[in-house]
């Protein structure tokens, strides 16, 4: 592990930054791979066996070392670009702009419609994207719901345009999938808000505060957060109208006030909107930004509040890596002793897992498409050789035996096709993608999918038990904290 980590793509000389340290605590039930770190970490300090990954700027046990009761100090910075920093940003580098401008061939008309029409009035890639964000946190009607169904793939997208009701992973892949449709690159983050103050100084950040947000990349700054999720997170102070050039105080950050220590609760800043101190969202920012120069200018107790707040962007990186592991398991299990109802359900799934596998390695799913047409595009993109290609073209033709024959044939050996076909994907594509594929595997976004709509489900389950109106209110009151 080396002693200091490298600058993060994108990030120049000219963006004012402060350097803060967090001192983490992790649950001794917590014992994952990758160790939770603000981001982005500049040093590490901690005990026991870590190496560094430069692909996902994480560090990963080696010999069995888990982070489960690790105790360790993490050195980050905060960013604080101006809105003319961003407004006069240059082209990105070509390859980052292929990659992270890409959008399925399946997306509907309608997002590119709507993020032209939103941003007409716009000049310049910073000025649509603040418009963007506008428009969905205030301007366009959008209603903070969790109890809408998230539902999958590019049809969700049209489907909020349309309904303008959502949570925060509606509002995020859609800003980030309009955002992209105008060349901006963008991807979506996974981490927390504000976690809860505790009596001792300390925060508390569990899954309650788990959140979903856009970043979007500019060319001298890095990636950079936007949040179009109304009445979640916190504005960034580069977004806000008349926002003072080069100033250093957010209204999302916490305000040291008299005492150097935290106080019991997030103290609102004295140039916090009255509506975002309604709606509590005047606490610490949730996603401290990229690397630079340090700026020696900010006073101590705001870089303690500061570090505070760093390490609320834990991005546990392990999450993405673990879901994909089970559900791989799960899709892929034994075959022995099942129906034949049982049988068309493990094809489904072995589909499933076969085109999630492709997804990771960057040939996102055509849901316009048969299997068998989607079967020659994962190998023509794949560039796969026949021995993988027969295995795709066997799993997508057992497909359409199960979805299409009266009496669909049997067919075994889906499970070793997959995994053939995975393996095939993983030697063809290059390190930085494999690396990408194991440790932020695209498709993990389903576990959102899943979680949210398991959490509707369990508040319309409470809605309609005796004394609802009581509990309904205390699970709306979750929900708004969740996402």
């Amino acid at each position: 592990m080396p002693q200091r980590l490298p600058q993060p793509v994108g990030l120049g000389s000219g963006v004012a930054v402060t350097e803060v340290r967090t001192n983490l605590t992790a649950s001794p039930s917590y014992q994952q791979t990758y160790l939770p770190l603000p981001y982005p970490a500049t040093e590490v300090r901690i005990g026991g066996r870590w190496r560094y990954e430069p692909e996902g700027r994480t560090l990963v046990g080696d010999e069995g070392q888990t982070t489960g009761d690790a105790k360790y100090e993490v050195s980050s910075l905060v960013v604080r670009p101006t809105a003319d920093q961003l407004a006069s940003a240059g082209p990105p580098p070509s390859d980052l702009a292929r990659e992270y401008t890409q959008v399925p061939d399946s997306l509907p008309d309608v997002v590119r419609r709507t993020a032209a029409e939103v941003t007409k009035d716009a000049t310049n890639a910073y000025e649509r994207a603040v418009a963007l964000q506008d428009w969905f946190a205030s301007d366009g009607g959008f209603t903070y719901d969790t109890t809408v169904s998230s539902g999958t793939g590019t049809a969700a997208i049209g489907r909020f345009l349309r309904e303008k009701q959502g949570f925060c992973v509606h509002f995020s892949f859609t800003m980030a999938a309009m955002a992209r449709s105008l060349g901006i690159p963008a991807r979506v983050s996974v981490g927390f808000t504000p976690g809860t103050f505790q009596s001792n100084g300390s925060m508390s950040v569990g899954l309650r505060d788990a959140h979903a947000w856009p970043e979007l990349y500019f060319e001298g700054v890095g990636w950079t957060r936007f949040e179009p999720t109304p009445t979640r997170g916190s504005t960034p102070s580069y977004t806000l109208p008349d926002a003072p050039t080069g100033s250093t105080d957010d209204p999302a950050q916490p305000s040291a006030g008299a005492s150097q220590a935290p106080s019991a609760a997030p103290s609102a800043s004295a140039n916090c909107p009255e509506q975002m101190r309604r709606q509590g969202e005047c606490g610490p920012s949730a996603l401290p930004g990229a690397v630079g120069p340090t700026d020696p200018g900010t006073p101590t107790r705001t870089v303690v509040l500061l570090g505070v707040a760093a390490a609320l962007a834990l991005a546990l990186p392990a999450l993405p890596l673990l879901w994909r592991t089970r559900a791989r398991g799960r899709r892929l299990g034994s075959s022995a002793g099942r129906t034949p109802a049982d049988a068309t359900a493990r094809t489904l799934a072995a589909w499933r897992e076969l085109t999630d596998s492709a997804w990771d390695h960057g040939i996102a799913p055509d849901e316009s498409q048969t299997p068998r047409k989607a079967a020659a595009r994962i190998v023509r993109r794949g560039e796969l050789d026949g021995t993988a290609a027969a295995s795709v073209h066997r799993v997508a033709d057992a497909v359409e035996q199960a979805l299409y024959a009266p009496r669909p044939r049997a067919t075994t050996g889906l499970a070793e096709d997959v995994l053939a076909v995975r393996t095939a994907l993983r030697a063809s594509a290059g390190r930085p993608a494999r690396v990408r594929a194991l440790i932020a595997p695209r498709s993990a976004v389903r576990v959102v999918w899943s979680v949210s709509e398991r959490w509707a489900a369990l508040v319309r389950r409470w809605s309609e038990r005796p004394g609802r109106d009581r509990w309904a209110g205390r699970l709306h009151g979750l929900s708004r904290r969740r996402g």
